[in-house]
């Protein structure tokens, strides 16, 4: 009896002592990505429809929107956006909540191939189809099966689940170091709720991550890192400065030319389609742009014109817009869920940054002083860069506010920022410290499911 008792108390404290956060991320985050999946009512994450549509027309072949009479999008099935109309109501009404008998029978409603109506999705139109691999082919997968619309929506958010799972699982094991850094940033609860949507940024942060992991394991002269640079820079513009990590690692000059080349040129050519096709609020079809993600008053090409005549009025602009911002969008990065201002208790938001802030300084960090330099350089270029895309697409010419800040636009950077941050000042509570993190993250995603369940469902 007093033998089996000390194995299992030195079975304890060996475990203590050798317990790592990165072993728990995909025991922890599979099943509360799951959750999230069905938790989170259809359509109700950011911009959802729209990356939907946009999906279904790429799972068709067609990889360019069209145009059509001062619209843009495409010829989708009547069905898809007569699905998302039944959803509508809990958008942006914060009383409405939902009959689960709904969800069931618009499970049924066909999909009905055969009529189709010109449908609207301008803001996800520009978007590369690269950015849609996951769930186009999930729908290519389960339309020859007789699945209906809805049933397609959750095929598309556990694609893009299981995928974006698969990418941070292969940074992490990557990595040679900060790994359990990655499986904070990964186990967020907003993390895992965006990770379970249909937003087409869930694969662009999953490529991200495992690409600047990449670099830090000197892999950079990879076919598949050269692949995975050229698909985040098309996929999303503003992330061409994670090519240049590459420089992260010694005498990689020669192939850095070679990869952040082939990069601005991706960036480059679907940022010229995506401009071609780009309609604005003011030359969008009156009878149907109030109903579009479009902002009044928005001319980009005047925009940057204006940015480039007054560079220390953007400057200042960008500046207290981001002072502003920097509550919601700290909070945002953490614990949001939903398409409206929907937050946890600020007890958990604290809670969850305060961990974030201990495993980053827990962490062994071998970057030297240029290293990190180079990584906040990164950081700050695509910072920059965001701030110059959201006052060219979403600010009216001379706005004196930015005001599309929102934390899941930085999660593309968020391991950049380990890079920079992490150290060993908290080394001596490393084990206490991640003892800790997974019980805040079991906790505080619990209390995401509470948080969605009150919010849609109570």
């Amino acid at each position: 009896m007093r033998g089996g008792t000390m194995r299992r108390l030195r079975w304890l404290v060996n475990a203590r002592h050798s317990f790592e956060l990165y072993r728990a991320f995909l025991w922890l985050a599979l099943p509360f990505g799951c959750l999230f999946v069905f938790l989170v009512p259809p359509f109700q994450s950011p911009d959802e429809p729209n990356h939907f549509f946009r999906a279904y027309q790429v799972s068709e072949g067609v990889f360019y929107a069209e145009k059509k009479e001062q619209r843009l999008g495409g010829e989708l099935p009547l069905s898809l956006s007569q699905v998302r109309d039944s959803f509508l109501f809990l958008k942006m009404n914060y009383e409405s909540r939902l009959d689960k008998n709904l969800i069931f029978r618009q499970l049924k409603t066909p999909l009905g191939t055969s009529l189709r109506v010109f449908t609207d999705f301008p803001n996800t139109a520009i978007y590369a189809p690269t950015a849609y691999f996951p769930q186009a082919t999930a729908i290519a997968l389960v339309r020859p099966l007789g699945a209906t619309p809805l049933q397609m929506l959750y095929a598309v958010r556990f694609a893009n689940l299981f995928i974006w799972l698969l990418l941070v699982q292969a940074a992490i094991r990557l990595m040679p170091f900060l790994k359990n850094a990655l499986a904070a940033l990964a186990l967020l609860p907003a993390s895992l709720v965006i990770a379970a949507s249909a937003n087409a940024d869930v694969i662009t942060n999953g490529l991200s991550w495992w690409l600047m992991a990449a670099f830090c394991a000197r892999m950079s002269g990879q076919f598949k890192t050269v692949t995975s640079a050229v698909v985040i820079a098309a996929n999303k513009l503003i992330a061409l400065p994670l090519a240049l990590l590459v420089l992260i690692g010694k005498k990689q000059r020669g192939r850095f030319v070679f990869l952040f080349s082939a990069a601005l040129f991706a960036a480059l050519a679907w940022g010229y389609f995506a401009q071609k096709q780009f309609i604005s609020y003011d030359n969008y079809h009156p009878a149907f742009r109030e109903a579009q993600t479009l902002s009044e008053g928005v001319d980009p090409a005047r925009q940057q014109v204006f940015i480039l005549q007054n560079p220390l009025f953007f400057a200042k602009t960008v500046f207290f817009s981001a002072i502003k911002a920097l509550p919601s969008t700290a909070a945002h990065f953490v614990g949001k869920f939903g398409w409206e201002k929907n937050y946890l208790h600020p007890l958990w938001l604290a809670a969850l940054w305060a961990m974030l802030a201990a495993v980053f300084f827990s962490e062994k960090n071998p970057l030297a002083t240029r290293q990190r330099l180079l990584a906040a350089g990164v950081a700050v270029l695509y910072a920059g860069m965001f701030a110059v895309t959201m006052y060219a697409l979403w600010c009216p010419v001379g706005a004196m506010e930015i005001t599309n800040f929102q934390g899941r636009y930085f999660v593309p950077i968020a391991p950049v920022l380990a890079l920079v941050l992490a150290n060993n000042w908290l080394e001596k509570f490393r084990n206490e410290i991640r003892l800790g993190a997974v019980l805040i993250m079991v906790f505080g995603n619990c209390a995401m499911i509470i948080s969605i369940l009150t919010r849609y469902y109570a």
